[in-house]
């Protein structure tokens, strides 16, 4: 048996307390990094909402304070590691899920969710939620535009990372800080949903609803609707029992349908389709008050959006982003000089690292191959010019214009009339999926999902889980009552009549 003097085993805990101390400091500078870099990420989106987007300047303290609602997270994390490493006692997982266990509000997945370290699509997540809390007419279709056509801080968003620091990243934060596709509308919603939530359960914050008049009316705009359209999705709204807000309850599964934004673009999307059909059956009012006596002239419409998309753009022989990133070998070969030269100015853009450039060295030989490809700078020339604020706002009013010029008069059939014609709402299209959807209404389709932030497929199954809700309340209206309940409302009816003379 060996045997240690006093001095020794002071020693040898000395040691063991330095080592502690090491690692500990280690795990802090490590985690303490691990929040600075989506937090430059996230000043840089925050600076193009507010600066580029004429955003309220109040949105970056809201912001910051929900990023540090959110990093207060990691810092328990931190802080319960650190405790743990540093002590030699073995703790019983029984125990902590007994703890769990006694606070119901917090829910095991969205718990873990919080103590992750954040990542990008979190950043884009935490300015939505800043976007909702001031209640502002942002919808996560603008989030999907900025990321993908502007120049908000997504695609390579490495490039903002400080070069000393990110030369000491990990692999893995090298390909989480620079997404080689698009924002993912399915990840975003589950980002916000999650965040949205664990908020909401740990520091029992009330999110408001969406500003539904606001944002209704400028769907309306971008989409050039009449003006009809805003009063029956209110109703629809209303009839439905939504207020468009998301409520949080414990052991609660989201799906699609139960986001507010969703559901809001749905009941506009049910509107249409009921006052605006885009079949060529006829439907005639029974008065010219209605809303259906006019009519869409839907491939007017399609034509109006078609050339107010491409001017958009810059032209109709320019990409959007989302098409450069779907370009393939074999398209090459049929592109035109101005969108070769578009293609390698978002390649240069989005996927040659300068920095790396700059060092010369003998690992970098291909990326430096690949920037000698490229010119230093882009043909101003072949640029689309940008437009401000005030010009694009009378873009907008000027397709309004053009497609309500468009609107047709429906003659107006009274019951009296002994004709028989079909009314608003008859034979009512119900479309399961985007392929069932006719060429007018698949476009109008694409734009509403486009503005509102959702995929065809979302906006598809959205409305029909709404169409059915609707069919399903309409049957229980139209179902009698059993003949038992009628009694004994007769019989509660006729004691009222009794009491009433007895007084």
């Amino acid at each position: 048996m060996w045997l240690t003097t006093p001095q020794e085993q002071i020693a040898g805990e000395d040691e063991d307390q330095f080592e502690t101390a090491i690692r500990t400091t280690t795990r802090k500078k490590i985690d303490k990094e691990a929040e600075e870099r989506p937090e430059n990420i996230l000043r840089h989106q925050l600076a193009f909402m507010i600066q580029k987007k004429g955003l309220p300047a109040e949105l970056e303290t809201v912001v910051q304070d929900l990023w540090t609602l959110r990093i207060l997270q990691l810092a328990n994390k931190i802080r319960d590691e650190t405790q743990e490493s540093g002590s030699s006692q073995v703790f019983s997982t029984q125990e902590s899920e007994t703890e769990a266990d006694e606070d119901p509000l917090i829910l095991q997945s969205r718990r873990k969710k919080l103590q992750e370290n954040p990542t990008l699509i979190d950043c884009l997540a935490l300015c939505y939620l800043g976007t909702l809390t001031l209640r502002l007419p942002v919808t996560p279709g603008d989030v999907y535009t900025w990321t993908t056509e502007e120049d908000m801080p997504y695609l390579n968003a490495i490039r903002l990372i400080p070069p000393a620091m990110r030369n000491r990243l990990p692999a893995t934060y090298h390909s989480a800080f620079s997404p080689y596709s698009l924002l993912n509308l399915r990840r975003f919603y589950t980002a916000y949903t999650n965040m949205l939530a664990g908020l909401e359960l740990k520091y029992s914050i009330a999110w408001p609803s969406l500003n539904v008049p606001v944002v209704l009316f400028r769907y309306l705009k971008d989409l050039a609707l009449p003006l009809e359209l805003y009063d029956a999705t209110m109703r629809l709204g209303e009839k439905l029992g939504y207020d468009f807000a998301l409520y949080i309850a414990p052991r609660q599964k989201f799906n699609i349908t139960s986001l507010p934004e969703a559901r809001l673009i749905s009941c506009l999307v049910i509107c249409v389709k009921l006052i605006f059909p885009f079949d060529d059956s006829k439907r005639h009012p029974r008065s010219a008050a209605e809303p259906a006596a006019t009519a869409m002239d839907w491939p007017a419409w399609s034509g109006l959006i078609k050339e107010a998309r491409a001017a958009e753009r810059g032209g109709r022989h320019r990409y959007t982003t989302e098409e450069l990133t779907k370009v393939q070998e074999k398209d090459v070969f049929s592109m035109s000089g101005a969108e070769l030269d578009q293609y390698l100015d978002f390649y240069l853009a989005n996927f040659v690292d300068e920095t790396h450039i700059q060092t010369k060295t003998s690992d970098d030989a291909f990326q430096a191959a690949m920037y000698n490809l490229f010119p230093v700078a882009a043909d101003p020339d072949t640029q689309p010019q940008a437009i401000s604020a005030d010009q694009r706002h009378e873009k907008k009013l000027e397709l309004v214009r053009a497609v309500h010029n468009t609107i047709k008069e429906v003659n107006a059939v009274a019951d009296d009339e002994d004709v028989n014609v079909l009314r608003p709402g008859a034979r009512y299209p119900e479309y399961t999926n985007e392929h069932n959807l006719p060429p007018h209404a698949a476009r109008f389709y694409e734009e509403a999902a486009r503005i509102s932030g959702l995929t065809m497929d979302m906006l598809v199954r959205c409305v029909r889980h709404i169409e059915r809700k609707i069919a399903r309340e309409q049957g229980r209206r139209k179902r009698p009552e059993p003949q038992g309940v009628n009694e004994e409302r007769v019989e509660g009816v006729e004691a009222e009549r009794m009491d009433a003379d007895n007084d």
